[in-house]
């Protein structure tokens, strides 16, 4: 039994021009993707912290419109946080696959029933 194969002589494949531009194409968008990613990310953490900041600040001596005017931002913030955080553009292509292999799962054990029963 041998462990080892022995390396080929084959000439290595050159990816094609036409392949080269599409390669490019699609690192282009997944950049772009990763720094919309990148600044959604530093967004989410500038409002935590602006939400930390207000939630942890001695509210006591405070004049009830400042008061109402923090509440108010802090509710705000929330909103932000829960936006970024749940936004349907990102959960759009997982629900679909779900959605996808699950009905392709139901329509095949419903035809394997009928057949088979």
């Amino acid at each position: 039994m041998k462990l080892f194969r022995r390396a080929s002589k084959r000439t290595p494949h050159l990816p094609s021009d036409a392949e080269l531009t599409s390669f490019e194409g699609e690192l282009k968008e997944t950049a772009d993707e990763f720094l919309l990613l990148r600044d959604r990310f530093f967004a989410i953490r500038r409002a935590k912290a602006k939400y930390e900041q207000t939630t942890t600040a001695d509210l006591a001596g405070l004049p009830a419109e400042e008061l109402a005017q923090m509440q108010d931002r802090v509710e705000a913030l929330k909103v932000t946080l829960e936006r970024q955080l749940l936004s349907w553009r990102e959960v759009q292509e997982p629900f679909w696959q779900i959605f996808r292999f699950v009905g392709i799962g139901l329509v095949l054990g419903w035809f394997l029933r009928g057949w088979l029963g």
